[in-house]
């Protein structure tokens, strides 16, 4: 039959492209994604502006553009498929090509920053200054996708969605402001996302690669490859244990926070017209502290906070210094006010 019919060329079924032969145009698509010239920079660059005016103007939609056209993404996969293999011409190339277009987009938003130091660090800038284990999941998938895509025929388009879900150029960016704003703490965090995404991405993208047949051609090759691929590897290791016992303190600090707001939230009920604001857990020189905002009609008295203090340290077994900010407030009717100080209410009035 047709179908069966084997292309002496190629050694295999007609229709069917040799293996080989699909190894080398992945190569070569990755090669070309992986160039370092001036269309790179200057989409990097345009991806750069767009990500920088959505993180000062706050809007994920713009950010999101940038993301689109963004080429940060491209190089990546090339040191992924340079390690696979065991090119170092490929891996030298692409790594240059990274670092560059890394260095090209901090620098941009350094820039933007400068010209705009009154501007407020809103939500988009600031969520991306504390990563965490969650993030590195997310780029170890995404590089997963992103090699599936290069070496799947027909996935191509999908590289796309690949790009937006592991953001590059946004963290640079923030991280560039920040420093333009003169936050190098908050800087830190936003550059680690963004080394958290590209050592995830490229782990993930060279498993694919070498599953799907990019190896060693010879003993030297892998030989030579040894110590970037041991690099890589710590790099994410390094970052995964950050990542997790920065998770775990997150966990720890919010367990605590839902204890101490719940505790002290049925503690003030029994104070009339008095309702919780907010709590807030900060720890500075091993000292847990608790700000509780509170509306109440009078002020908490520092008995009563010693009271209220002692009762939270019970429920979350754990020593909190607490402080009660109590915001006066009056609730008054055409009969009076419906609360008094020290007195029980007129009427109750149920719920606001």
């Amino acid at each position: 039959m047709t179908m069966d019919k084997r292309d002496e060329t190629q050694g295999t079924f007609t229709g069917r492209p040799d293996p080989e032969t699909h190894r080398a145009a992945t190569r070569e698509r990755v090669t070309e994604g992986s160039a370092l010239g001036w269309p790179y920079l200057a989409m990097n660059a345009a991806a750069t502006f767009i990500a920088a005016f959505g993180l000062l103007e706050n809007s994920a939609a713009v950010i999101i553009g940038a993301m689109l056209i963004a080429m940060l993404f491209g190089p990546i996969l090339g040191i992924a498929l340079g390690l696979a293999e065991g090119n170092m011409r490929l891996l030298a190339r692409s790594l240059v090509s990274e670092v560059a277009g890394a260095a090209w987009v901090l620098a941009i938003g350094f820039a933007v920053g400068c010209v705009a130091p009154r501007l407020s660090m809103g939500s988009e800038i600031l969520a991306r200054t504390s990563p965490n284990l969650f993030d590195l999941l997310i780029g170890l998938v995404g590089g997963l996708a992103g090699g599936f895509t290069l070496v799947s025929p027909g996935l191509s388009g999908v590289i796309v969605g690949v790009a937006i879900a592991t953001a590059l150029v946004p963290p640079l960016t923030s991280c560039g402001i920040l420093l333009a704003h003169h936050l190098p703490a908050l800087a830190t965090g936003a550059l680690l996302l963004f080394l958290a995404n590209f050592s995830a991405i490229t782990i993930g993208a060279m498993a694919v690669f070498w599953l799907a047949g990019h190896r060693a051609r010879a003993l030297v090759q892998s030989r030579e490859v040894l110590v970037p691929r041991l690099l890589s590897i710590v790099l994410l290791g390094v970052l995964a244990v950050h990542f997790a016992l920065t998770f775990r303190k997150t966990i720890t600090r919010s367990m605590l926070e839902n204890g101490v707001r719940t505790t002290i939230s049925r503690q003030v009920a029994a104070f009339p017209g008095a309702r919780l604001v907010e709590v807030t857990i900060s720890a500075s020189g091993g000292v847990t502290g608790a700000w509780a905002v509170v509306r109440t009609p009078r002020a908490f008295t520092p008995a009563e906070v010693a009271r209220l203090n002692d009762v939270v340290d019970k429920a979350t077994g754990t020593t909190v210094d607490l402080h009660v900010r109590s915001v006066i407030t009056a609730e008054t009717t055409r009969r009076g006010n419906v609360y008094e100080s020290g007195t029980p209410p007129i009427e109750d009035p149920g719920p606001p």
